[in-house]
């Protein structure tokens, strides 16, 4: 069946000139709304006017997506969501699908029985088939990672000047064998961190080396054996960057119980800023990402849109400022 974004490109509007059209709007000019029709004839588009008009009937309740609660970042995020809720006299259903597509279902299936009016997918909570099949017919917002060619708002950091900063401050202190332990390869933040990363190394006369980038899950074996693979390679190591403060607290654990390869004197920044990075023994130097205000601008974003008599037009990416904390490490 074809979606509204299909008959859109087709006929060569916007998906809302065709919501007007479907609405019988008259602001739309006449010869515009009879090639839309025309379309909609053409490629057999019908509309879900009973999904759009029970959307109508507000719940006052929305969803957030989380890959998991295990990491302090997602607790922070979720912390300033149920405040942008609470601020916005709306419910708010937090959720974890921990890798299980039939979880994330049950989260979705509350849009499509009206239960709830929009959702914030946190990180990569979700694949970017779904997120295109979903923001044709709910409001949706993603949070932290974006793909492009989603017609949502993405709320995030500039991950590429984070990924720079982050190199640079090792680089400054004299590291030039510099080790990027990275999450999802396939993320968007991670993808922006590499291209900073590299920006760094060569306005600095360092050869770039692929061998130094490796990616880990936050488990302290997982992140022990993408070290140790690196320098098993041959590649000498005197400074790391990861992904999470989670890795960065397991370098250190290794480190401590000689089961890491690197030494004691190793440069180490770590990415997010949550409450690890000051517990462990040493501090961790750390990019800080605002995590409360990602979650609260990402459901405060999200109720304007459910709140919105039109379609406004995405705002595509909010990018808010992180700060790099310099610490022991």
């Amino acid at each position: 069946m074809s979606s509204i974004k299909e008959v859109a490109k087709q006929a060569g509007v916007s998906v809302a000139t065709v919501s007007r059209v479907l609405n019988n709007d008259p602001v739309v000019k006449p010869a515009t709304k009879n090639k839309v029709l025309q379309v909609i004839k053409e490629m057999n588009y019908k509309p879900n006017m009973l999904a759009k008009n029970l959307r109508k009937q507000a719940s006052q309740t929305i969803v957030m997506v989380l890959p998991s609660m295990s990491n302090p970042y997602f607790s922070e995020i979720a912390r300033g969501a149920q405040a942008a809720a609470y601020d916005n006299a709306y419910h708010i259903i937090i959720g974890t699908i921990e890798s299980k597509r039939w979880i994330l279902d049950t989260y979705i299936n509350l849009l499509k029985t009206n239960l709830a009016e929009g959702i914030v997918f946190v990180s990569s909570s979700a694949s970017k088939e779904l997120l295109e099949e979903l923001s044709d017919e709910y409001k949706i917002v993603l949070c932290t990672e974006h793909y492009p060619g989603i017609d949502s708002t993405c709320v995030t950091i500039d991950n590429k000047k984070a990924g720079y900063e982050a190199t640079n401050e090792l680089i400054r202190r004299g590291h030039t064998r510099i080790a990027y332990i990275t999450g999802n390869r396939e993320t968007s933040s991670v993808t922006a961190r590499i291209e900073g990363y590299k920006a760094a190394l060569k306005e600095a006369g360092i050869p770039f080396r692929p061998e130094r980038i490796a990616g880990a899950k936050n488990s302290f074996e997982h992140v022990k054996e993408t070290v140790n693979g690196i320098v098993d390679k041959g590649m000498n190591i005197d400074g790391i960057i990861t992904h999470s403060d989670l890795q960065a607290s397991f370098i250190l654990k290794g480190i401590k119980e000689k089961s890491i390869a690197v030494s004691e004197r190793i440069g180490l920044v770590s990415f997010d800023g949550t409450f690890l990075a000051e517990i462990t023994n040493p501090t961790v130097t750390t990019i800080v990402q605002p995590l409360y205000e990602l979650g609260y601008t990402s459901v405060r974003i999200l109720i304007q849109k459910l709140q919105s008599d039109t379609d406004a037009k995405e705002e595509g990416l909010v990018i808010l400022p992180h700060q790099l904390v310099i610490r022991e490490t």
